[in-house]
């Protein structure tokens, strides 16, 4: 029924599809193969695709007429890998919401070329980021926080040539260990790491290449500043948040003596 009615929407021009169930008692036995096939005659300015609990053959077909809509959401779906994506894709803006990630999909997701702005969040069974990012030249944003996220080496190695990467959101995960290798992000401007155990901020300065960042959250994330350049290098920061960590003696006067601003 639900593809026949999908269909019928041939030749129709829309700002917003929702396809799917609006709650969890009721949500839809299996997403088919196929079952978009009618899509590819609509004109969509944003699908989101919502409540369904499996995906036959790792979905296949998901992407296949809804790869030139400009936004994409996908929420509360039993959506264990991303489905291989359409060559040349539109889609600028993609939201994976309470999906059944175990690892963040990097490499599919660096298909999608014109993508600008990627949130993964509230997945209950993400806790690896073993992918790379690789050639996303516009990508301004990624929102992956509210996961279980445990990986080390934060947080150059991840984002291969993403050099218009802004924002950062690493927020309410587990557990990240950061190197000071920011290389291929050091054009940050926001980095949220609030409500996520840190390994290595407080004892030497990661933060010495993110000379552009202006934000930067690391508040409840159990980090004890023992060293005085904690800070150094963030030559233009204007919002520091850091609350519920722990300072050494006077480190945070002589740490606040770093910062320019």
């Amino acid at each position: 029924m639900m593809q026949t009615s999908l269909q019928g929407l041939a030749g129709l021009q829309v700002s917003r599809l929702i396809v799917g169930e609006f709650r969890d008692s009721d949500k839809l036995q299996d997403f088919e193969r196929g079952l978009l096939t009618g899509l590819c005659q609509v004109q969509m300015e944003e699908f989101v695709l919502i409540c369904f609990r499996e995906f036959e053959d790792d979905t296949d077909t998901l992407f296949n007429c809804i790869g030139n809509v400009s936004t994409v959401r996908l929420v509360d779906l039993g959506l264990e890998e991303i489905s291989q994506v359409p060559a040349r894709s539109q889609v600028k803006q993609l939201e994976c919401k309470k999906c059944s990630f175990e690892d963040v999909p990097a490499l599919k997701l660096s298909l999608f070329k014109e993508l600008r702005v990627l949130r993964i969040t509230k997945n209950k069974r993400l806790k690896n980021f073993s992918q790379n990012f690789e050639g996303l030249t516009n990508l301004e944003v990624i929102d992956l926080s509210e996961n279980r996220l445990t990986f080390s080496g934060c947080c150059s190695p991840q984002f291969q040539n993403c050099p218009n990467l802004k924002h950062l959101n690493l927020s309410f995960n587990s557990n990240i260990r950061l190197t000071g290798d920011f290389a291929n992000v050091k054009n940050l401007l926001y980095l949220d790491l609030q409500h996520t155990t840190l390994f290595g901020p407080g004892s030497y300065p990661v933060f010495l290449s993110l000379q552009k960042l202006i934000y930067l959250d690391i508040s409840h994330t159990k980090t004890e500043v023992k060293s005085q350049c904690t800070f150094c290098g963030l030559n233009s920061l204007q919002v520091l948040k850091m609350a519920g960590n722990s300072f050494e003696g006077n480190k945070l006067a002589s740490n606040f003596k770093n910062l320019s601003h």
